[in-house]
This record gives structure tokens, C-alpha cells and sequence, in this order.
């Protein structure tokens, strides 16, 4: 039985897409299979493929508001052991029929649960907020991953959706674990950046990934090419680190 991640905070611009992409192209190439499922209407991780959501056949909107079986919204993207699921979301109409199909906080859980035993992991990618998809995402999922800065305001808005995800737990998934929360965009040249590290590291123990993503050009540069870093640069800091990610991601048991 494969493992349902959801990668997801309240905070934009902390790489939640781009773990998501990185994450899944490295699990993929130490040999497990994987399936990016997009939930947020903005369609980053087509983008980050170089997928154009006008052009494709099907997608996640198409399996919660035109209820087609998600086999047929999985997109093959040259990458052997690796799928999506593009959220193909085309205009603000579309995204409202989402978001209110998703007030069935359950939907997402049954639509992945067909799925679920033909990959070792299915890894949601989520909206920046606690809306229904997001919410969708954390009833469906085995585990939660948690990117986050080490900035002051990544970590402020850390602790409240904490806070948000013991009450979620309660209340819709009371089997959700933590996989853990990632630092992301980590410049080791800045003082306070050092500190909220060392901060989070003692604050958190072993909930804290080991493993930590620093600023990196390739990684920044690997969706104008419409690749995973690993496939634009596999010997540069970033592509190295996420490898380093996926090995502690398959070795680490989840941890409430």
C-alpha cells in the first residue's frame, strides 16, 4: 500500500511546488514510483514541466466537476516512475465549481484511494491557505510534509498552521502523521537565518528533516527548462540535496 503526502502551509513562497516537483523527480529516480497530484488552481506543477494547461485532455478539475476517473487525468511526463495529475483549472468560473465541489472535505480521500496501492507515493501539492482543497488534501493524506523558510514570517505563520493542523487532526483525519518540515531556500550566509535554523532545530528535534534546501540557481532555474533540477544539473547543490531529501524521506518513519 503506497503512502499519500500532502505538502502544504499557509504561507506562499516557501517551495511548496518546487519540493513537490524536486522531491517526486528524485523518489522516482532511486527507483520508487510516484504521482504529483495538483491542488491548487494556479497548475504550478504543469508549469514546472512546461505543460500547457489549454492543451491538455483532462485534469484534477475535470475528475472532481466532470466526476472522469482520475486514470484518465494522469499525465506521463518522460520521466520513468513518475506521473501528474495537472489541475487544468482555465478561468475563475472553473476554480469556484472547484473550491465548492471541495467542500466535501472527503472527495479527494476517495478519489485517491483507488490509486493508492499502485504507487509507493502519491504527493499532493496545495494552495497557500487552509481553504477546502487544502483542507481535501490534509483528510486524504498518510502524512504532511511542511516546507518552511528560515525567515521570520515563515516561521510566525509556522506555528499557527500548526496549531490549525492538531485541530484538523481532531476533528477529519485523526490518523495524519507528520513526515516532517522542511527548511527551505536556506542561505547559510545570513546570521538570522543561522539562528532561526539552529532555533527550529531545537524547537522541533525530530520532526526537523536533517536534510536542508539552500538557495540554488539551478533549482531556480529548472522550470524555464521544464525539468526537475536533477535533470538540468544532477552534480549542483540543489539536485544533490534533493536526493539527500528523497533517502531521508523513504528511511524516516512518520512521527505524530
Amino acid at each position: 500500500m503506497g503512502e499519500i503526502v500532502v505538502v502544504a502551509s499557509q504561507k506562499g513562497g516557501v517551495g511548496k511546488t518546487t519540493t513537490v516537483i524536486n522531491l517526486g523527480a528524485s523518489l522516482a529516480i532511486l527507483g520508487k514510483s510516484c504521482l504529483l497530484v495538483d491542488l491548487d488552481p494556479q497548475g504550478s506543477i504543469a508549469s514546472g514541466f512546461q505543460l500547457d494547461d489549454y492543451k491538455l485532455p483532462y485534469g484534477l478539475y475535470d475528475v472532481i466537476v466532470k466526476k472522469i476517473p482520475l486514470a484518465l487525468a494522469i499525465t506521463d511526463i518522460g520521466l520513468e516512475n513518475l506521473e501528474i495529475v495537472p489541475s487544468n483549472v482555465k478561468n475563475e468560473e472553473q476554480e469556484i465549481d472547484l473550491f465548492t465541489h471541495a467542500l466535501n472535505l472527503k472527495l479527494i480521500r476517495s478519489i485517491l484511494k483507488p490509486l493508492k496501492s499502485e504507487y509507493d507515493y502519491i504527493i499532493l501539492d496545495c494552495p497557500p491557505n487552509l481553504g477546502t482543497l487544502t483542507l481535501n488534501g490534509l483528510v486524504a493524506a498518510d502524512s504532511v510534509l511542511i516546507p518552511v523558510q528560515s525567515e521570520f514570517y515563515s516561521i510566525k505563520s509556522l506555528g499557527k498552521f500548526l496549531r490549525s493542523l492538531k485541530t484538523i487532526g481532531k476533528k477529519y483525519n485523526s490518523k495524519l502523521k507528520f513526515k516532517g518540515i522542511l527548511i527551505t531556500m536556506y542561505d547559510r550566509r545570513l546570521k538570522k537565518s543561522r539562528e532561526i535554523l539552529k532555533d527550529l532545530r531545537y524547537g522541533f528535534k525530530d520532526i526537523i528533516f536533517n536534510t536542508v534546501i539552500p538557495r540554488n540557481s539551478r533549482v531556480a532555474e529548472a522550470p524555464a527548462f521544464g525539468k526537475p533540477v536533477a535533470l538540468v544539473d544532477m552534480t549542483s547543490v540543489g539536485a544533490l540535496n534533493y536526493f539527500k531529501l528523497a533517502e531521508e524521506f523513504i528511511n524516516r518513519n512518520n512521527r505524530q
